[in-house]
C-alpha cells in the first residue's frame, strides 16, 4: 500500500541552527485508521502517533529504526508506530484497547485515555545491534506535547511537535499534516520557542485542505531564513505475510479447523496493521489438525 502524495519536507532553518520537517500524510494516516471499531478518539489518538514517527524519519539514516509505544494508565490499552529511515512507517493499537466497550471510549478525551499513569517508550535501532530505549511520563496526557517532553528529558534535545488531524461530519479523516521543529548543538533554547510561535501564527496554512497544492511552498512562506535540504516520501509499510501470521491459526478452535479442512474452506486472516487479508486454504489447514 503506497501513497504517492505523502511526504515529508526536510529544511534547514534559522543559519542552519534547527531542523524544521513538514509532513503531508492524510493518505497515510487515513489508511492507518481504517477500522470498524475505530471511532474518532481511537483514530485521533492512532493518528498522532504515526504522524510523530512519519516525521522522525526525517532524522534517521542508513538502516535505524524507531518505534514508540504508547502506554496508557490502563497498560493493556497501548499505541504502536514503527519507522525506518527510509520512510516506511506502520501504526496500530492494542486488541485490547481496539476492542474496549464502544460506550466508554466514546466518552472519553484523549487525555482522559492517557490517564495519569502513562508513558511513552522509544526504541532506537542505530544498527550494529545498538539498540536503545527511552521512557518517560506523559504529563500532558495528549501524545504530541509528550513527545516534546521525551525529547527534552530523555535525549536533551529541545524538540518541539505539531500534529493536525481534521475530520468531516462522518468522524472520516479528511486531512492530517504535522511539523516538528528540534535545534542542533549549539543552538540556543529560546529559538525553539521563536519556531513554536511562528507555527502558532501560522495554524490556518496547515489545517486548510485546500491549500494543499501549496503546502511543500508553506517552508518559505512563513520563515525568512530556512533551506529546504530534501522531499521524501511517507509510506504505509507493514511488512506482513502470511507466513508471519500461520501460527495465529493454532489460536482457532480444533473443531472450526477441521470444519474446514472436510469443507475444503477457506479461512481468513486480517493483519490488524495494515488490513490486508491472507487466506488459508485446506492444504495449509491439513498440518494443524
Amino acid at each position: 500500500m503506497i501513497q504517492l502524495d505523502n511526504y515529508l519536507i526536510k529544511t534547514l532553518a534559522y543559519n542552519k541552527q534547527a531542523r524544521i520537517l513538514f509532513v503531508e500524510n492524510t493518505d497515510l494516516i487515513r489508511a492507518v485508521c481504517n477500522h470498524d471499531h475505530m471511532n474518532k478518539l481511537l483514530k485521533t489518538a492512532l493518528g498522532k502517533t504515526v504522524s510523530i514517527a512519519s516525521m522522525l524519519t526525517g532524522i534517521l539514516k542508513g538502516t535505524q529504526r524507531i518505534s514508540l509505544k504508547v502506554k496508557t494508565s490502563n497498560h493493556n490499552y497501548k499505541i504502536f508506530a514503527d519507522v525506518d529511515s527510509k520512510g516506511n512507517v506502520r501504526g496500530y493499537i492494542s486488541d485490547e484497547l481496539l476492542n474496549a466497550p464502544s460506550d466508554y471510549l466514546n466518552n472519553l478525551s484523549i487525555e482522559q485515555l492517557i490517564g495519569a499513569r502513562g508513558c511513552i517508550q522509544v526504541t532506537t535501532d542505530i544498527g550494529m545491534n545498538n539498540v536503545f530505549t527511552g521512557i518517560t511520563d506523559m504529563p500532558y496526557g495528549n501524545i504530541v506535547d509528550d513527545m516534546s517532553h521525551y525529547f527534552k528529558q530523555s535525549e536533551q534535545t529541545p524538540s518541539w511537535f505539531s500534529v493536525h488531524i481534521v475530520f468531516n461530519e462522518k468522524n472520516e479523516i479528511v486531512l492530517s499534516r504535522g511539523v516538528m521543529a528540534q535545534l542542533l548543538p549549539g543552538a540556543p533554547v529560546r529559538l525553539i520557542h521563536r519556531i513554536r510561535n511562528v507555527i502558532s501564527d501560522h495554524q490556518s496554512y496547515l489545517v486548510d485542505p485546500e491549500n494543499s497544492k501549496t503546502f511543500k511552498g508553506l517552508p518559505y512562506s512563513i520563515f525568512d531564513d530556512i533551506d529546504i535540504v530534501g522531499i521524501e516520501p511517507v509510506r504505509l509499510f507493514c511488512g506482513c505475510s502470511k507466513e508471519i501470521l500461520y501460527p495465529m491459526l493454532y489460536a482457532l478452535d480444533k473443531e472450526e479447523l477441521a470444519n474446514a479442512y472436510e469443507n475444503n474452506s477457506l479461512l481468513e486472516i486480517v493483519c490488524n496493521v495494515c488490513g490486508k487479508k491472507h487466506t488459508f486454504d485446506s492444504s495449509e489447514i491439513e498440518s494443524l489438525i
